[in-house]
């Protein structure tokens, strides 16, 4: 997004509200910037794992489920107030042929309870990428992307790795 800032998660004060070096005050709480409407949950950067503001400094939002499985195959199991949320990715130590089949399970045991709940279905994994200036990622850093479908609204996504 084009103007859009960032401010790191782990440095924003607790409450929510417009920031004080925005422009113009107001606006749709956690809004989506297609719709406008208000949604349930901040937008974090999947690559630089920020919270995405809108030029006059407000938190952009997300809705529940894309929230919920961004946090579950980026938050390291063991990590978080929630013990059991979250990946093992860390416990793969090699790199052998069944590589991609074994992430695929590792990150559908961490979506395991949206699975359960009905609201995602894995459809597997894409294939691996290396970051370079041209494609927007992180030169030399190794990135995938999760497949799945949002069982609420039927819309399939890929979630970055």
């Amino acid at each position: 997004m084009a103007g859009a800032g960032t401010q790191k998660a782990g440095t924003t004060s607790a409450g929510f509200g417009v920031s004080a070096s925005a422009t113009a005050q107001g606006g749709a709480f956690l809004r989506d910037t297609k719709t406008g409407k208000s949604l349930g949950a901040r937008k974090i950067d999947p690559l630089t794992r920020d919270y995405v503001l809108d030029d006059n400094g407000r938190i952009l939002g997300l809705d529940y489920v894309k929230h919920a499985v961004q946090m579950s195959i980026h938050t390291e199991r063991g990590s978080s107030a929630v013990q059991s949320m979250g990946q093992r990715l860390r416990t793969i130590d090699r790199i052998t042929p069944n590589f991609e089949k074994r992430v695929l399970a590792i990150l559908t045991e961490a979506l395991q309870p949206l699975i359960e709940l009905g609201y995602v279905e894995v459809l597997g994994f894409d294939r691996f990428e290396v970051g370079n200036s041209t494609n927007g990622l992180m030169p030399g850093a190794v990135y995938g992307r999760l497949r799945w479908r949002d069982l609420t609204t039927n819309e399939e996504h890929r979630e970055l790795l």
